[in-house]
């Protein structure tokens, strides 16, 4: 684990008293991406010809990433590995998912943080693993499997709670202070054909779990973690993903948000 030294004191929301200095929260911030399958699409079709628009079940996870980032009572921030996989080079559909499932199956004592996971990423797994005979990790098992409660936090859903509005990331992200160049290309889709199209893809993914612990600091500050500031927690994160990935294609916009941020802490003037 790469530490760095920061002050975040970040208690658990759902703990309190004396639990709430005691919790180091291990989080596993988690990314899918999938595509239609041309042959799912066109079985469903034939069978549902009344139905011709594609559904959930036709879609094949093609890439997925993970972020291990730990925040300790004593104010230190931990982070872990940034591990990733694509069809093209992990062995197709089957290949990925087995992979996450495996990488998270260590690490059931932590929490799988996603963005809009419950929606989209969880049942495309499910789907998967019902497919391949796959074990689900016990973040994506049913509750009532396990002797403790779900271990995935869906942050999308968290912030919607009752509302029929979800947030995208990419507009959560800009008004929490996420350069425009970071997000410009994050609702564009496209189909991987070269081998440089599968390392974008696998690219674009490791940010988006990047981006939802970014998120994540900014939620946990509004929900109350006082002891925890943007700025420096930013700043950390960004140079924890680096040091894992310092060919990133975002690295220069990362290094310099950083930067920014840095000047916004030497300047003293970070938000209260």
């Amino acid at each position: 684990m790469n530490t760095i030294n920061m002050n975040t004191n970040t208690p658990d929301l759902h703990d309190t008293g004396a639990a709430k200095a005691a919790r180091t929260l291990r989080y596993t911030f988690v990314d899918t991406e999938s595509l239609w399958d041309p042959g799912l699409v066109h079985a469903h079709r034939a069978i549902h010809p009344a139905c011709q628009t594609n559904r959930i079940a036709s879609r094949v996870i093609t890439a997925a990433a993970l972020f291990d980032v730990d925040i300790k009572p004593d104010g230190t921030l931990e982070f872990g590995e940034v591990k990733s996989w694509n069809a093209r080079f992990h062995g197709g559909s089957y290949g990925v998912v087995k992979a996450l499932f495996d990488n998270l199956a260590a690490r059931e004592n932590r929490v799988v943080v996603t963005w809009g996971g419950l929606a989209t990423d969880q049942q495309i797994l499910i789907l998967s693993a019902m497919e391949h005979g796959l074990v689900l990790p016990p973040h994506f098992r049913e509750a009532d499997a396990l002797p403790r409660k779900r271990l995935h936090l869906d942050l999308a859903l968290a912030m919607k709670s009752s509302s029929p509005t979800y947030h995208h990331l990419s507009e959560v992200a800009y008004r929490i202070g996420v350069p425009f160049a970071l997000l410009s290309n994050k609702a564009q889709a496209f189909i991987p054909r070269t081998n440089a199209d599968w390392q974008a893809l696998t690219s674009h993914c490791e940010l988006d779990t990047l981006l939802t612990a970014i998120t994540m600091i900014a939620w946990r500050i509004a929900q109350g973690s006082s002891g925890l500031r943007f700025e420096p927690a930013v700043v950390c994160l960004i140079g924890a993903f680096l040091l894992k990935r310092p060919q990133h294609p975002a690295a220069a916009y990362l290094t310099a948000f950083s930067d920014e941020l840095t000047g916004i802490i030497g300047e003293g003037q970070m938000a209260p």
